[in-house]
């Protein structure tokens, strides 16, 4: 009998395909999900004790946040990247104060119990879903990347491209930056720290220069790996203006900057050690309580050191007492519950479409359209305490409240499955060896923090201005300067 001749694609066909342990990992996480959302559908919450059910949502919401990050660094193996660095923020944000409770360190209750029990543990709830909806898209974008070959390339013509690119950046902002930290240096002495919001510095243009400073410092470093002239420079640089806004009691503008710096210098230079990384982590948490409760004096006693010595010794638990201050952002989420769809209509990507014209400057219009559509916080403490926004102050906001304010309890975590699909795409991209690829990244990761306690209208513009923008100036230099060595 004649043998059937060979042929290699049915024998390709024949091997099983060995399943990606990102793959692996994006279904387990799916299922995962899919029985969070079928236990929290099928549990009656108006027919049981709600009191009961708060230390239940309170462990959910803090394994959901140790799921993410385990499983994130099971396929990585790091936590110091730009995703998981953005869902410990995320997490310690929206659900800080549930990490606390789960293990007995919050003695005054979730939002000190001025929150309705229901709409507390709904809360927690929409957290934990929005959460693991994030990580599914984030999931998919790294085992999409799983199956594509590296792309990206280093050379010198690239590195100098990047490192020039940070030099034009720090030069446009250096003069309004120096500006605007004086400006800000008297009226904190002048007035605390609530005088930066209640008195203008300066110009939006001026604001919006000054923007470039970060990006500047980021690109300089991420194109500096020969040079420790420079990286030393860039490093001093930082440390003093981290320094000049811890003073001011500008505490997000200084971590987001110093962590943004940090990962660069970690993914273009050396690794960062471990122990240094938990030690200067330990000293936020001690330094933030300290910088809040002293950024409201003015004038001498700013500069006092016995009024610092005194408000040290006053504090009890700095640590929990941090992390109390930043979970306290919940409650942008129980009252966008209470007042969406109730008070205010479900936006309906409003809020994303007005966000994504902050990328525009204003071309003549009288009011750009973003401000005329005014930003979700301001909204919400305008609705809640009309005095403490008088007086300038507020309580930020949520992407997961935003989310649940356009599209609801169903369209508002799909929608966040989408956003941590393309994030985590952008983040992705630092894994290439391109120089300007990781500075792009890293200066939207300088912005993109404060997402996690904001909205989209604060991050859309630094997207595009601060980092693609440098990005296709360094593309545009990388090609000039190869044109002139070709014709030379």
């Amino acid at each position: 009998m004649r043998s059937m001749p060979y042929d290699s694609r049915l024998a390709s066909y024949a091997k099983p395909r060995r399943v990606g342990r990102s793959r692996v990992f994006l279904l387990t996480h799916i299922l995962v999900t899919s029985l969070v959302v079928g236990a929290g559908a099928a549990t009656p919450i108006d027919q049981l004790d709600s009191g009961r059910l708060v230390y239940p949502a309170s462990l959910l919401a803090t394994a959901t946040l140790v799921w993410i990050l385990w499983s994130w660094y099971s396929l990585r193996k790091t936590l110091f990247d730009p995703y998981a660095l953005f869902m410990i923020a995320a997490g310690l944000f929206n659900s800080g104060q549930a990490l606390l409770e789960v293990f007995g360190m919050n003695p005054g209750g979730i939002l000190l119990g001025e929150a309705n029990v229901d709409t507390l543990i709904r809360s927690l709830f929409l957290v934990a879903i929005s959460m693991l909806l994030v990580h599914a898209g984030a999931l998919a974008a790294l085992d999409r990347k799983s199956r594509q070959k590296p792309s990206g390339s280093s050379d010198s013509d690239r590195e100098k491209a990047t490192r020039l690119t940070g030099w034009m950046l720090m030069g446009v902002a250096f003069v309004p930056t120096f500006n605007l930290l004086k400006g800000s240096f008297d009226l904190v002495l002048d007035y605390g720290y609530m005088g930066l919001y209640t008195h203008r510095i300066a110009t939006p243009l001026s604001y919006a220069l000054a923007g470039f400073m970060v990006p500047g410092l980021i690109f300089l470093m991420s194109g500096s790996r020969k040079s420790r002239w420079i990286q030393l420079f860039c490093l001093s640089f930082m440390a003093l203006y981290a320094g000049a806004f811890l003073f001011f009691g500008a505490r997000a503008a200084a971590t987001m900057s110093c962590v943004a710096v940090a990962w660069v210098y970690e993914s273009s230079i050396r690794r960062i050690p471990r122990t240094l990384i938990t030690l200067l982590a330990i000293a936020a948490l001690l330094i933030f309580p300290l910088v809040r409760e002293t950024r409201n004096l003015s004038g001498k006693d700013r500069l006092s050191m016995a009024n610092q010595y005194e408000t040290v010794s006053n504090l009890e638990n700095p640590g929990s007492s941090s992390i109390s201050e930043m979970g306290h952002s919940l409650v942008t989420v129980t009252d966008t519950l209470t007042l969406v769809p109730e008070i205010r209509p479900f936006d309906l990507g409003a809020s994303y479409f007005y966000a994504a014209t902050t990328i525009v400057p204003n071309l003549g219009w009288e009011v750009h359209p973003a401000v005329a559509h005014g930003l979700l916080s301001d909204w919400l403490i305008d609705t809640v305490d009309p005095i403490v926004a008088e007086a300038g102050g507020g309580l930020g906001f949520s992407f997961i409240a935003e989310s649940y304010l356009n599209f609801g309890w169903i369209g508002g975590p799909l929608c966040l499955g989408l956003i941590g699909f393309l994030v985590a795409s952008l983040f992705l991209m630092a894994d290439s060896p391109d120089p300007a690829k990781r500075a792009m990244v890293g200066s939207f990761l300088s912005f993109f923090f404060v997402f996690a306690r904001g909205e989209s209208a604060i991050v859309a513009r630094g997207l595009v201005w601060y980092a693609v923008m440098p990005y296709l100036v360094v593309t545009a230099l990388t090609i000039r300067n190869r044109r002139r060595k070709a014709l030379a």
